[in-house]
């Protein structure tokens, strides 16, 4: 679709879901202000600081004469409230808590949107023996063994987070066993640390401290994925239409054009 037809398109179905407001004024000037009433759309903090959702908003603005408004909130409240219909559409980093969601029929129109790789860092020197490893399973064994053997220590990640989440499915669910061993270590703060940090976070944020090496990056199961669904109980249009938009050509090319660290779909 051309884009002008694209942009009367939407425009069309912005108005008729009362999205937009156009004073005579505005369409002289052959543009349409956005309103301020957009669906209510929870986001992964990690999408905001970032700059992904603030270069949407503003290639949205500048495509549609609408926006939409992100409230920060963390992956699984984002998929506590879309079960609950508290917001209507949710961006989130992929969790095992979504695709049971929908399954359940409680979110619908689930979509990657955006992806970033998943980092092992570590110390400099190869305490954990994983040099020329790649694959991210055995990596994250072998470093859990290293912890266990007293060599190396494990930085705590939050508890139900995507990266939680998918370091526990790696590890075969021996990462949480590990956290409860680290807990009743006191010697732990002084070895070598080990952690995991998505890359969208590290190019914006590299941690402080003592020398961090990537020692793997990305691969077929170390990503997460930026996803976006609609709450059932809201069924809010305006929610269907951003899920559209933001697998539109430009929403993804706003992808490439944020900070460093955010891929599309597909790579």
């Amino acid at each position: 679709m051309p884009a002008s037809s694209r942009r009367t398109f939407f425009a069309t179905t912005l108005s008729g879901l009362g999205l937009l407001a156009a004073p005579a004024t505005s369409q002289a000037q052959g543009r349409v202000p956005a309103r301020a009433d957009s669906p209510r759309i929870g986001a992964d903090p990690l999408l905001i600081s970032t700059g992904l959702t603030g270069r949407w908003q503003s290639t949205m603005r500048q495509d549609l004469g609408w926006t939409a408004r992100f409230e920060a909130m963390g992956t699984r409240q984002v998929l506590n409230a879309l079960e609950q219909g508290g917001i209507d559409a949710g961006l989130f980093l992929s969790h095992p808590r979504a695709e049971a969601l929908e399954k359940d029929g409680l979110i619908y129109n689930r979509q990657t949107v955006a992806r970033t790789d998943v980092l092992l860092l570590g110390p400099a020197d190869d305490v954990a023996g994983i040099r020329g490893e790649t694959d991210a399973a055995r990596a994250l064994m072998q470093v859990l063994a290293a912890c266990r053997a007293g060599v190396a220590s494990w930085q705590p990640l939050e508890a139900d987070s995507p990266l939680e989440a998918l370091a526990h499915r790696l590890s075969g669910g021996q990462l949480r066993a590990l956290l409860s061993l680290a807990a009743s270590t006191t010697t732990g703060a002084r070895l070598p640390s080990y952690r995991l940090m998505t890359r969208a976070q590290w190019q914006a944020t590299p941690p402080q401290g003592a020398p961090r090496k990537i020692w793997l990056a990305g691969g077929p199961n170390f990503v997460l994925d930026a996803q976006v669904a609609c709450a059932f109980r809201s069924r809010h249009p305006g929610a269907k239409l951003l899920v559209s938009w933001l697998q539109w050509p430009l929403a993804q090319r706003a992808v490439l054009a944020s900070r460093p660290g955010w891929q599309g779909p597909k790579g």
